[in-house]
């Protein structure tokens, strides 16, 4: 996974945090970009909410969302500290990082659009720089209307309750071949592959409320598809990756090296939890601990296969 937001000749520390507010739990990475550009994992931590589904109501249930943040950031804090680097954390101020932060996909949405663009017959110079920013701007306000439309159609979202945070060009062709930039090439018939990330309004100002409250350094509201490794390195090979969150499973395809669809279906892991409270009579933390365990080969032969009979219809579901 590459990041690109550290500049070269900078020579501040390059330690961030990432940091995903899932439907049952916070997850936070302390990194740090080395001088040969790779990402280092310093510290993990998980902070599961105290109550689940948090989202799943209209309210943002705000302070239960802070103290997992907080409860996870002093857990990676602490995990470091014990790591023998304990005179180095003292110099680092965890509320001064930048922090990218991922959400929930039934907050935080991607999808891939396609867009269509013909410059005029007449036009045979080579494309220019303000011809190219012209015409990325015309499919950005063409991909939001077209995003606009079909939410507000399926969720009664209106337009202005919209936040954008990612248009990015995955892919771009001239004349059907494709080109890695506009600027320079001539032709007339243009296709776009665009990314974009956007969520309600309602729930960003949230986030950002929270992240002020605890006095923290959003750097970037980022979804996951925009750090896929197979887009971070040279187009090449077919693949499929799976996001398996607490509700929500995602699923992105990627065919030689481009990010071609994103979907999600709402089952996750929370689901096989659940199944083995019902079944066991287990609260739901227990039931969690147990489904952990059992992934991890942990329990005796006979409890693997009673559990993965419990779990037969669900994954067969899933």
């Amino acid at each position: 996974m590459k990041f690109s937001f550290f500049g070269a000749k900078k020579k501040k520390d390059k330690s961030f945090l990432v940091l995903d507010i899932g439907t049952e739990a916070v997850k936070v990475l302390f990194s740090r970009k080395g001088t040969d550009g790779k990402i280092i994992i310093l510290g993990a931590a998980t902070q599961y909410f105290e109550r689940y589904g948090v989202f799943d109501g209209r309210d943002f249930e705000n302070d239960v969302i802070k103290k997992s943040i907080s409860k996870a950031i002093e857990r990676v804090y602490q995990s470091f500290v014990l790591s023998s680097r304990g005179a180095e954390i003292k110099k680092l101020d965890f509320k001064k990082l930048p922090i990218f932060v991922s959400l929930s996909p039934n907050i935080l949405k991607g999808r891939i659009i396609w867009q269509f663009f013909k410059r005029e017959k007449t036009t045979r110079l080579k494309i220019s720089k303000d011809e190219e920013k012209n015409i990325y701007q015309q499919c950005f306000r063409k991909s939001q209307k077209e995003i606009s439309q079909q939410f507000n159609k399926e969720f009664g979202i209106l337009p202005k309750d919209i936040e954008w945070i990612t248009l990015r060009v995955l892919d771009a062709k001239i004349d059907g071949y494709s080109v890695p930039k506009l600027q320079g090439y001539e032709g007339e018939d243009l296709r776009f592959k665009i990314l974009v990330a956007f969520l309600p309004k309602y729930y960003f100002e949230n986030i950002k409320r929270i992240f002020k409250d605890l006095q923290l350094n959003i750097f970037k509201i980022a979804h996951i598809a925009e750090n896929l490794p197979i887009l971070s390195e040279d187009k090449a090979g077919d693949a499929i990756f799976l996001d398996v969150g607490g509700q929500i499973t995602q699923i992105f395809l990627v065919k030689a090296g481009i990010l071609q669809q994103i979907n999600e279906f709402e089952i996750g892991g929370r689901t096989f939890s659940q199944k083995l409270s019902e079944t066991l009579g287990l609260d739901e933390e227990s039931a969690r601990v147990l489904k952990e365990r059992y992934a991890n080969k942990l329990l005796s032969p006979e409890s693997e296969k009673r559990i993965k009979e419990i779990f037969s219809e669900e994954k067969r579901i899933w």
